[in-house]
């Protein structure tokens, strides 16, 4: 199964929440240190302002290296003069004092209420975006482009003490995003062939676990090569069919998930590798969700094994057909069980 379903999964399989993509109130809510807490706020501020995004995640209070990285960089004069003039901020803070927020004090205080309300979706759209940064500790820094590509995660080796270490580690990341903003430029520039070949190198530019971000380009590429002149298509349905997927499973919608892997199978450009990544993932999202649905799920399994039965992967599809084989075989047995032990 692809790396990236899984860890997403495994990171927040308990928490599943409804991604509200519009803004959260009429005017974009900032929390103490002058950064956005909302995304959606910090993508519409960045578009306008022509700057590229940082995002941060802390808990501070809940682990000493947030704490210390709020105290000593977000607190600091120097990131309200340097780093908020330059950059599109937001900080996703999952602290017990962000958690409050999204209770009223007096639940009778209907505006009281409201501002209550705005937090809980705030929270609800951090996780989810959590998720999808494949955050799996904080503090965790993300620089972006302003069209909310990510460009890197800000290295924290020797962790964020202070300003300069991390206007330091910030620094030695520009290069990377200079490359990043040429790359967008192509894509808008030149023959249809030439936007999709710098597509395809703004991609492979991207760290893996974050190509999700870049699903309204990866969706351009079969449009603007109707013919697969490139060759490129089939790679970029499936890779779309990929993004669209994290999202939609992050989002509790299982189902319309694995659709979009089935129809990315169903397209021609698709050769039998990609149609065989496409089945075996769908059979796993399905076993992640928890379904008891095991026959369909080795269905799933053998038409993957079926389209490429000497690819690399087919070891191991075979041997996940044998596994959720053995599941049905001792089915019965397994409910026996089970209905002794309630009793």
């Amino acid at each position: 199964m692809n790396r990236r379903i899984i860890s997403a999964i495994t990171i927040f399989a308990s928490v599943i929440f409804i991604f509200l993509s519009a803004s959260c109130g009429k005017k974009a809510l900032k929390d103490d240190y002058g950064c956005f807490v909302n995304y959606e706020d910090t993508l519409d501020y960045a578009d306008k302002a022509k700057k590229p995004i940082l995002l941060f995640f802390t808990s501070q209070g809940d682990n000493e290296e947030s704490t210390q990285l709020v105290t000593d960089v977000l607190k600091s004069e120097a990131f309200s003069s340097k780093v908020l003039k330059n950059y599109a901020v937001c900080h996703a803070d999952f602290s017990q004092s962000a958690f409050a927020k999204m209770n009223a004090q007096d639940e009778t205080d209907s505006k009281q209420q409201e501002l209550a309300n705005i937090y809980t979706t705030v929270m609800q759209n951090n996780y989810q975006l959590a998720m999808l940064f494949n955050v799996n500790e904080m503090p965790a820094v993300f620089l972006c482009t302003k069209e909310g590509f990510v460009v890197t995660r800000i290295p924290d080796e020797n962790g964020i003490n202070s300003m300069l270490t991390f206007t330091t580690a910030l620094d030695s990341c520009n290069e990377k995003l200079d490359t990043f903003n040429k790359l967008i430029a192509q894509t808008y520039k030149g023959s249809a062939s030439d936007r999709v070949e710098a597509i395809d190198a703004l991609y492979l530019a991207t760290e893996p676990e974050y190509r999700t971000f870049l699903l309204p380009l990866l969706k351009l590429v079969p449009e603007l090569d109707k013919d697969n002149k490139t060759g490129l298509c089939g790679k970029y349905i499936v890779a779309a069919a990929e993004a669209q997927a994290l999202t939609l499973y992050s989002q509790g919608d299982v189902e319309t998930a694995i659709q979009q892997y089935l129809e990315a199978a169903n397209n021609s450009f698709v050769k039998p590798e990609g149609k065989q990544e496409c089945f075996y993932t769908a059979a796993y999202l399905v076993a992640y969700s928890g379904s008891d649905d095991y026959q369909g799920i080795i269905t799933y399994l053998q038409t993957a094994y079926d389209l490429a039965p000497d690819s690399s992967k087919a070891p191991a599809i075979k041997d996940a057909i044998a596994y959720f084989q053995t599941i049905i075989d001792n089915l019965d047995e397994y409910n026996s069980q089970n209905m002794v032990d309630a009793k």
